[in-house]
């Protein structure tokens, strides 16, 4: 960067602030965020993320920085290793995307041991960003979230659709790695942590590759992956994945007391962070004892025990709250009365069918379509800005305009109004 100064660098760290908040979980300035920027990006790091667009190639980039291809790949390789940005080759060619802050490189710090940083100071630094309610509010904006809940689907005896298995998301993938739980190291870093296995965080296809190539991940059997999901659901995890229908890449296996999600979901009340699944837990008050099992089990908080009268004596029984339930379905484990089923919901959430479709509908729902569009500039808007565009044209004219008032874009209202003029012609 040449010679810099204090102003420059601040500059540089505030710019990165806000190339991270047009994503779309967003990143709110404050001074936790600051804290965590200086913390894991050197000035050169900030300087190079701040520019990084959706995807672009490690040659247009060196060109759009005017720097030295070599050198560039270097820095690039650093940074993926340390988990801030993702890289990956294809046709010979590399690219890099920036990460956000979740999931990204908060996760990406914490996957496997590293003797090389202040991990200690990191955890401390990350709980005081996830204490800052408008940065967990940004995270969880919309009703579309960036993690979806798997159902136990030992407990369905209902119809269960291929991905909403998470048996067979793992034995279907191309590749799988596997990782370190970051929320649980985090926690066990600020001496929180808790007794479930911690090496269950699991990744799929490219996301796998990428990682074992970044040193974040280890490649694993499929097989591997079923014993490790198994052990899972055994310690009374809930798993939680991409809220896409195809190519999933991740599934996390979390407890209710260090999972990120699960915890902001709890603490600000924010019950759609997480999509739920397609089924929701019920409980036959005739069989239920009232022993508590399932509220102490349930990651989201969703069960209370509750008195009433029953059979000519009081007594306690489990109540579910259906806004809070996620349809996990690990309260159906512990119940040793059969008291508990999983029901199929009467409005199952609108689940996408790609990352790309989940990407543009946070962001219309955000109002960050206009930042995806233009961090596409000069990269031919990229699939992700196509499939934003698409979305908006399936849209009802009525959330088209609602679209359109929040990203006051010249070019969307122009391709708005032809979709009104195509709708019009078939009428």
């Amino acid at each position: 960067m040449g010679h810099t100064t204090v102003a420059d660098i601040d500059v540089e760290y505030r710019l990165l602030q806000e190339r991270l908040d047009r994503n779309v979980t967003g990143a709110p300035d404050s001074p936790a965020l600051q804290r965590i920027l200086r913390l894991l990006f050197t000035p050169e790091d900030a300087h190079i993320a701040r520019q990084l667009p959706q995807v672009i190639s490690l040659s247009a980039l060196a060109e759009k920085l005017e720097v030295d291809p070599d050198w560039l790949d270097e820095q690039i390789t650093s940074m993926a290793q340390r988990g801030l940005v993702l890289d990956f080759e294809r046709n010979e060619k590399r690219y890099a995307l920036a990460a956000p802050v979740v999931i990204g490189f908060f996760e990406f710090t914490f996957m496997r041991e590293r003797s090389d940083a202040p991990m200690e100071e990191y955890a401390n630094a990350f709980e005081d960003l996830f204490d800052d309610e408008a940065f967990v509010r940004s995270v969880f904006a919309g009703s579309t979230q960036i993690g979806r809940s798997f159902v136990r689907e030992e407990a369905v005896t209902s119809e269960i659709l291929d991905w909403e298995r998470a048996s067979h998301v793992v034995e279907t993938a191309k590749s799988v790695a596997v990782s370190l739980c970051p929320c649980r190291i985090d926690a066990s870093l600020r001496g929180d942590g808790c007794d479930a296995p911690v090496r269950t965080c699991l990744t799929f296809g490219g996301a796998a590759d990428n990682l074992v190539r970044s040193g974040i991940a280890e490649p694993i059997s499929n097989a591997e992956a079923l014993i490790i999901l198994g052990e899972a659901k055994d310690a009374g995890l809930a798993q939680t994945g991409d809220t896409v229908r195809n190519e999933i890449s991740y599934m996390c296996n979390c407890c209710g007391c260090c999972c990120g999600m699960m915890r902001s979901i709890k603490k600000y009340d924010i019950y759609d962070g997480i999509m739920p699944s397609n089924f929701l837990a019920t409980i036959d008050s005739t069989e239920c004892r009232g022993c508590t099992k399932c509220a102490k089990a349930c990651p989201a908080g969703a069960i209370d025990v509750v008195p009433s009268e029953g059979q000519g004596r009081r007594r306690n029984w489990a109540l579910v709250d259906a806004d809070r339930c996620l349809g996990c379905g690990v309260c159906n484990d512990v119940c040793r009365w059969d008291a508990h089923a999983m029901e199929e919901r009467d409005d199952p959430p609108y689940i996408p069918e790609d990352t790309m479709e989940r990407v543009a509908l946070m962001a219309v729902e955000r109002g960050k379509l206009g930042d995806l569009l233009l961090d596409n500039v000069g990269t031919k808007l990229g699939p992700i800005a196509a499939a934003s565009l698409r979305v908006i044209e399936r849209m009802p004219l009525w959330k088209m305009a609602m679209a359109n008032q929040k990203i006051r874009s010249k070019f969307v209202s122009t391709m708005v109004d032809q979709v009104k003029k195509r709708v019009a012609a078939r009428v």
